[in-house]
């Protein structure tokens, strides 16, 4: 079989041989029931070979449809001018960044449709060609824009930057409006939903299908599609893991399945850690390794948010999942867009119930967040935990903890705010003993208070009880005068208690005692 590996156009993948599962009857019920559409998906989840196969779609190219579901639906194929903006490839770290971007789409039109020396600006451009697209070819246009969200998070931070580039976006797309009567179809696609950014009340009410049960499963791939259209990769796979086709399938599905982008939706699996994992024949962190958005490492950090929350499924309404704000303040948007978290359920009062979709993402994130917030390469992270892994195993305590305090060493403080440092401090703690394989607590609820962390090894129930510029021996004693040894339950395990001050001043675990 061949898979589309860095492959996102439709034209590309047909023409090739490439695998494609057959998303066209949903693209069929979207173009043939609105004209206005948003999708919000993770990276790498299919949007882009959504947008180029409603491109070809709209060109009337027929040959490209040839058995699939689509060929059936539609009889006329007719060929729309069809407007394709792509900010995907570009970084935007400056102003000229998305003026070139969008000044060359507008001059290739421009080449075909003709221009206008009184159109200066980039909506008047835009307005000037969509009409005379019209008028040469008597046929309403068709606008795609994917990834219409990359320039406003590539610039979280750089409020000054990023306030430029929205400007010079809603101008861009004010113009859905103002040229509707050219317009037969626009579709625009992005990781994260600007609500607060006027962006959309620019466009022409576009209608948000993010969370619509119809196009649940328009991205990704679903256990019904997994079966019949790559199930030779399977049986491939299976058999140079010498393991059962079912054994196989299951692996795959904790690995990689369990996305929901509506309460009961089916699972889908991420479409690129799939298809990568049965080109490879491994099962790895795919997704992971084209690495963790710069922009949520950043909000992550600047927000003070606490990673261990994450440990257990989050509750959140409906307008928090779908709207971004700002661009960076609402941490559990921006992790639900990403695609760190995704839905498990809501109840009778429509509240969300959130979590990591699956193995890759709950064991992944830790990892990969790690980095972001060490500054150091995934080698030496590693590195650093197959040590505390190895003196956890030998219950070299000590050493854990030396080891954990030259971790902490390396890791650039940089905020002044005191709050801030013990809240990272306590997310650093969290991520290097979560990196090591085993589950850890942060403030671990028992009767009569709480264990500041708490986790078991093979052997050993660990109680860490740490103070801020106190004394390692307080924190210790805290840890008898709560009793929080006799208050958990771990039969036949060995219980180490651990009394630690972290040191705001040296930003470190500055002593321990251990109990």
């Amino acid at each position: 079989m061949k898979y589309p590996i860095g492959i996102q156009t439709f034209e590309k993948i047909i023409e090739g041989g490439y695998v494609y599962v057959d998303k066209t009857d949903l693209i069929y019920k979207l173009v043939t029931t609105g004209e206005y559409y948003f999708l919000s998906r993770p990276r790498r989840f299919g949007k882009s070979l959504l947008t180029t196969t409603l491109e070809a779609y709209f060109l009337g190219k027929k040959e490209l449809f040839k058995g699939l579901a689509i060929e059936k639906l539609e009889q006329d194929w007719i060929e729309y001018p069809v407007f394709h903006l792509d900010f995907t490839g570009e970084s935007y770290t400056n102003e000229d960044a998305i003026k070139s971007v969008i000044n060359e789409f507008l001059v290739n039109k421009e080449k075909i449709y003709g221009a206008d020396a009184n159109e200066t600006t980039f909506g008047l451009r835009f307005q000037g060609v969509i009409r005379r697209a019209f008028e040469m070819s008597g046929k309403k246009v068709v606008i795609l824009v994917d990834e219409y969200d990359k320039p406003l998070t590539d610039t979280i931070g750089n409020d000054v930057l990023q306030e430029y580039f929205r400007d010079i976006l809603q101008g861009l797309y004010s113009v859905f409006k103002k040229s509707d009567r050219f317009i037969k179809f626009t579709f625009l696609t992005g990781v994260t939903c600007y609500g607060k950014l006027g962006i959309f009340s620019a466009a022409n009410n576009l209608n948000d299908i993010s969370m619509s049960k119809k196009y649940a499963s328009i991205c990704g791939i679903t256990e019904d599609e997994l079966r019949p259209n790559l199930n030779e990769g399977v049986v491939d796979f299976a058999e140079e893991e010498a393991v059962s086709c079912e054994k196989l399938y299951s692996l795959l599905k904790k690995k990689y399945d369990g996305y929901h982008f509506c309460e009961k939706s089916v699972d889908i699996y991420n479409p690129f850690s799939l298809l990568n994992a049965l080109e490879s024949k491994q099962l790895r962190d795919f997704w992971f390794a084209t690495g963790t958005p710069t922009y949520l490492a950043k909000i992550l950090k600047e927000k003070a948010f606490d990673l261990t929350s994450l440990s257990e499924e989050v509750e959140v309404t409906a307008e928090s999942m779908s709207s971004f704000g700002s661009g960076d303040s609402n941490v559990i948007a921006a992790l639900y867009q990403s695609g760190y978290l995704t839905i498990k359920g809501r109840d009778a009062d429509g509240i969300y119930t959130l979590g990591f979709p699956n193995e890759e993402v709950a064991d992944g994130f830790v990892k990969y967040l790690a980095v972001e917030f060490t500054d150091k390469d995934l080698d030496e992270w590693d590195s650093d935990m197959i040590k505390l892994k190895r003196m956890l195993k030998n219950g070299c305590v000590d050493s854990f903890m030396s080891q954990m305090q030259l971790i902490l060493s390396q890791i650039p403080f940089e905020s002044k705010n005191e709050k801030l440092i013990e809240a990272n401090f306590r997310n650093m703690i969290y991520l290097m003993i979560r990196s090591t394989g085993y589950k850890v607590y942060v403030e671990y609820p028992v009767l009569g208070g709480r264990i500041d962390v708490f986790f078991e090894t093979d052997n050993c129930a660990y109680i860490i009880e740490c103070k801020r510029d106190g004394s390692a021996q307080s924190a210790l004693n805290q840890i008898d005068v709560k009793k929080y040894a006799e208050k958990i339950s771990v039969p036949e395990k060995r219980i180490v208690k651990i009394g630690a001050n972290f040191s705001t001043q040296d930003r470190n675990v500055s002593e321990w005692i251990v109990g």
